[in-house]
């Protein structure tokens, strides 16, 4: 028997991203918002029980299945429950040929987080086929394994992410928010970003920082927007600076998306691309236009969006 389920893979921006230094393990603590959108990749699963177990995957993008998010998290979450059973001292079940197609519509190399996003998706398609058999903790464990990004793509909507991206907290959420997203042909290798950080360092007070945030983000009697008005002059990218040395490109759009008017404007995760965050969709379809025409940002993805 078939059985197919298909799905979006909303992508990401980070409102602000802290690094506060490095685990002995070498892994990054990260302090950071992040906010899912109506941009995503489409991702579907089928689910085979009359083939032999095997996992494929067509994702369109010319890299070996082993290196891809989505064919990992499938394996992780094969092997996770695999070894649930062999510890309960119950047999272990045949599992299904599963075949995994990814649709991308995110820009890679971006900070949007669409491969993340897309092992989250099969992650959660396949606790649903199979009835969920395995906890929360054990899925958290896989996807933090996985990337930073990932945990946070099992909840969504709006959330403070910290550690090395496996503790979330819910916030209030900023659903509807209109963001226009500039992606340059520039992309920025994640670890370089990250190593490059390192030697930018600088120490801040968390304690006070996270309580400033807070005020802002917490205040439901402000209008979406307006909690991030309150909250621009705490909303910092740690990643930006490193980023705009690897990509100076980045600093160029930047400045034209301030142009524009937005609410606020920054480059998210590790780049490259850049958002704007406007009052309405009307300023936002302006902006669009603006920089359509701007020679800075010539040869740059576009791309209008809402807070989802």
């Amino acid at each position: 028997m078939k059985k197919t389920y298909t799905t979006t893979a909303p992508a990401k921006i980070n409102l602000f991203l802290r690094v506060c230094g490095k685990y002995d393990n070498g892994y990054h603590r990260l302090y950071m918002l992040m906010q899912s959108l109506s941009l995503g990749d489409e991702i579907s699963v089928e689910f085979d029980d009359g083939r032999g177990f095997d996992i494929e995957i067509e994702s369109g993008v010319p890299i070996p299945r082993e290196k891809d998010l989505g064919y990992k998290a499938a394996k992780a979450f094969y092997d996770a429950w695999e070894d649930k059973l062999k510890t309960e001292a119950k047999p272990v079940q045949e599992f299904p040929y599963t075949f995994i197609r990814e649709v991308k519509k995110v820009p890679s190399q971006a900070g949007l987080g669409g491969g993340s996003s897309d092992a989250a998706s099969v992650l959660k398609i396949l606790q649903e086929h199979f009835g969920n058999p395995l906890t929360d903790d054990e899925l958290l464990n896989i996807s933090s394994r996985l990337g930073a990004d990932v945990p946070f793509f099992l909840t969504g909507g709006t959330c403070i992410c910290e550690g090395i991206g496996e503790k979330i907290t819910k916030l209030p959420d900023l659903k509807g928010v209109n963001v226009l997203l500039v992606k340059p042909e520039a992309g920025v290798p994640t670890g370089e970003c990250y190593a490059l950080s390192d030697e930018m360092y600088e120490p801040f007070d968390e304690e006070e920082y996270k309580k400033s945030i807070g005020e802002a983000f917490l205040d439901e009697g402000l209008a979406p927007a307006e909690r991030i008005k309150k909250a621009s002059r705490f909303l910092i990218n740690d990643l930006q600076a490193p980023a705009e040395r690897i990509a100076p490109v980045i600093t160029g759009i930047i400045g034209s998306v301030k142009r524009t008017g937005p609410c606020f404007a920054a480059m998210t995760g590790s780049g490259s691309c850049v958002f704007g965050i406007y009052e309405d969709e009307k300023t936002r379809d302006e902006a669009e236009a603006l920089l359509k025409a701007d020679p800075q940002a010539s040869g740059c993805q576009i791309i209008p969006a809402c807070f989802s």
